[in-house]
């Protein structure tokens, strides 16, 4: 069975409509040829042609200025996705990679998100590759594979509200969401931790995640989010009638909602 969706989805705690941090960002996204934009807009339904210098010209020194960036590649390999300029809590950056991405590009991918992270600092991010979830599911299996599906996409409609939903292949956290949770019980998760020169910590579910197969991604997944559960680290799962899964904040996001 082969992937359905490559995604990368980070919560930034910088400023991207800093002059430097942003030509930064938009260089990382150039230096892999296959990954080089081609199409760019202030929004999903205006686009021009991929220009860096307009895009900095536009976001810093423009009024008004645009309040995000939206990047496509129309090419091999394909992708689409935006950031938002502001820095807030709700700041989020999205990206969504074709299923056509060949294999011998998997690896460039994660490197891509690890250079994203270190830029944006985000305080929860998630890079993971889905495979298609059966629904409505009629094993346990089935049940899992629907569960880290929906918890690795944090969109902010459901991250905002109840916290972590869980664990990518690759999921970084840093800044408030770390210090809420406590470093050492995140270093203590028993996955690949890495801690990062931007203070941020990496969490890989298995080594170089981008070789697992489906099998062997759940048995870890499934590992890693009941010593998380315990911890009280990720949302509280409601699964409803073999279909989906839905999400409730844990006590600890709850108290953090009510500063």
């Amino acid at each position: 069975m082969k992937p359905n969706l490559f995604n990368i989805l980070m919560y930034p705690t910088v400023d991207l409509r800093e002059k430097m941090i942003l030509d930064h960002l938009l260089r990382t996204f150039e230096c892999k040829e296959h990954f080089i934009p081609t199409i760019w807009g202030n929004s999903e339904t205006t686009r021009a042609i991929y220009n860096r210098d307009e895009i900095i010209q536009k976001a810093t020194y423009d009024m008004p200025q645009i309040a995000e960036v939206h990047l496509r590649r129309d090419k091999m390999t394909k992708y689409s996705g935006y950031f938002d300029l502001h820095a807030n809590l709700r700041s989020f950056l999205n990206f969504s990679f074709d299923k056509s991405m060949n294999r011998k590009y998997w690896g460039d991918f994660f490197e891509l998100a690890d250079q994203i992270a270190e830029i944006v600092k985000p305080r929860y991010g998630v890079t993971h590759i889905s495979w298609r979830a059966v629904t409505p599911w009629h094993t346990e299996k089935e049940r899992i594979h629907k569960w880290m599906n929906l918890s690795s996409y944090p969109v902010p409609v459901k991250f905002l509200p109840n916290g972590p939903l869980g664990l990518g292949m690759r999921t970084f956290l840093s800044g408030d969401i770390l210090e809420m949770f406590g470093k050492n019980v995140i270093i203590n998760t028993p996955a690949y931790i890495k801690e990062l020169s931007w203070g941020g910590i990496r969490i890989d579910l298995v080594d170089d995640p981008w070789e697992s197969d489906l099998e062997h991604l759940l048995e870890r997944w499934l590992e890693v989010m009941e010593y998380l559960n315990k911890a009280e680290v990720i949302a509280v799962p409601n699964f409803e009638d073999n279909m989906g899964v839905t999400f409730n904040p844990n006590s600890k996001w709850k108290e953090y909602l009510r500063k």
